[in-house]
């Protein structure tokens, strides 16, 4: 068995118990494993541990799981290791969605959700109609359509951006989530949306065998008995709600979908057997450790998680292209 999933849960494990420590005042681990096996209703510790650090690692938690995951699968479909939930349109949609229905409509969270599925549906599908407009069909590795999942994307960020400049009472309230946050007055999201989460990535992992089929090609798939169009249909419905669910929660982060895939693939290979459930802790743990490095690193100010997910992804997207494109390259030489 390889050794990536055990530490990957490993390694998941210990950045959860370190985000339950860490904070404006640190909190000893004997102190936070007391609060979660033996809570004490006046302590202090305690309620900042159950109430405030507790939601908030559980949202990073679920966010960097359900990212990791659905990049995976993504990045399995479309055969290309630049595809990502923030790079084929669908974040975007989904981010855009939501503050789109927080400004018009007084949704519950679970009706956010939806509105997230929805708005990343539209997201992707918009990213693979411009794609086809532009001919995909004759660019083999599919850069055009992550060049028009990058436009979608960026599209449905400035159009939310739009929306909230119209209304500076939102604005306040909405601008920090737009920017990728991971913070526990979020959890009543949360507590909606983990159901539909973990739906998701249990559909992905029950998917992984015919999936890693159809990424070695649909002929070779259709061969082995696989139903691809069905399969195809299912996890893409699968791969959007599982980043639905996590963007309705944190809004849009970036690096995690891209980048954790590629960083566990050395070590798990290209089967999705064993790829998904070492990106979902993976992920987790990243999460994790942004949102850590994100109260501690400038404390005692604090940055939005998906900031510091947004430069390592902005270094990781370029290393990427640089890798992709480099056989291009020999091959003109």
């Amino acid at each position: 068995m390889s050794p990536a999933l055990p530490l990957a849960a490993l390694a998941c494990a210990a950045a959860f118990i370190a985000s339950l420590c860490t904070g404006a005042a640190p909190i000893p681990p004997a102190t936070v494993l007391a609060a979660l096996f033996a809570p004490d209703p006046d302590s202090l510790d305690h309620y900042l541990v159950l109430h405030q650090r507790l939601p908030r690692a559980l949202i990073a938690l679920h966010a960097g799981a359900l990212l990791a995951a659905s990049g995976a699968v993504l990045q399995a479909l479309a055969r290309n290791p630049l595809a990502a939930p923030s790079t084929l349109g669908l974040t975007g949609g989904a981010a855009l969605a939501v503050v789109a229905c927080s400004m018009a409509l007084a949704l519950p969270p679970l009706g956010l959700g939806l509105a997230a599925f929805a708005g990343g549906l539209g997201g992707i599908a918009a990213s693979a109609g411009l794609a086809r407009i532009a001919g995909a069909g004759r660019d083999p590795r599919g850069l055009s359509l992550i060049l028009a999942g990058a436009l979608v994307s960026m599209l449905c960020m400035a159009l939310a951006n739009a929306l909230l400049l119209a209304d500076p009472a939102r604005r306040s309230e909405m601008l920090g989530w737009l920017a990728g946050t991971v913070n526990h007055a979020h959890a009543d999201r949360l507590a909606a949306l983990w159901l539909p989460g973990l739906a998701a990535l249990g559909v992905l992992t029950a998917l992984s065998r015919p999936l890693t089929l159809i990424a070695l090609g649909p002929d070779k798939a259709a061969s082995a008995g696989v139903p691809v169009a069905a399969v195809t249909r299912a996890a893409l419905g699968a791969a959007a709600l599982a980043a639905a669910a996590a963007t309705a929660v944190t809004g849009p982060l970036a690096f995690l979908g891209l980048a954790v895939p590629h960083l566990l693939r050395p070590f798990t290979g290209a089967a999705l057997t064993r790829l998904i459930p070492a990106a979902a802790l993976a992920g987790a743990a990243l999460c994790l450790l942004a949102d850590i490095a994100a109260r501690t690193a400038f404390a005692p100010y604090e940055l939005q998680a998906g900031i510091l997910l947004d430069l390592a992804g902005g270094l990781g997207f370029l290393f990427l292209v640089r890798r992709l494109c480099r056989p291009a390259a020999g091959a003109r030489g």
